[in-house]
This record gives C-alpha cells, structure tokens and sequence, in this order.
C-alpha cells in the first residue's frame, strides 16, 4: 500500500478586512492578502469580528497605523 499527503503547501490567501488609515476615522473596507502561515502558526477561517474597548483605544491614537482591528472572532 503507498501513502501519500493530502496536504498541499499553504498559499496567499485574500481576504475582506476593515482598515484603519487614519485615526479616529472611518474604517475603509478592503482586499488584503495573507501571507501563508509560518512554523507553528495556523490559519483559521473567520466569518466575523468585533472592535474591544483596546481596539477602540487604539484607533483613537497615532500608533501603528494602517492597522486592521478586531482580535475577538466568531467562526
């Protein structure tokens, strides 16, 4: 009996994010893509997410913008 993987090698993915350019201002829905997971990492699929209080926070101020929030998924 030969064996063989089923798995295939990850790939780019694209995906639907809500980005923040600026602070404080609305957040722009775009096309973003992802890069395949690393070593030890794993890709999961998210059907939605929510902004926390910290993510609120964060738009609010200057730092690391552009920024895609939303840590708390469903799916």
């Amino acid at each position: 009996m030969s064996s063989s993987s089923s798995f295939e090698q990850p790939q780019v993915i694209t995906c639907k994010a809500a980005v923040a350019w600026r602070a404080g201002e609305p957040l722009v829905m775009e096309e973003v893509e992802v890069s395949p997971p690393q070593p030890l990492e794993i890709r999961i699929k998210v059907v939605c997410t929510s902004l926390c209080r910290s993510d609120l926070s964060a738009w609010e101020s200057q730092s690391l913008l552009p920024r895609i929030f939303g840590h708390e998924a469903a799916g």
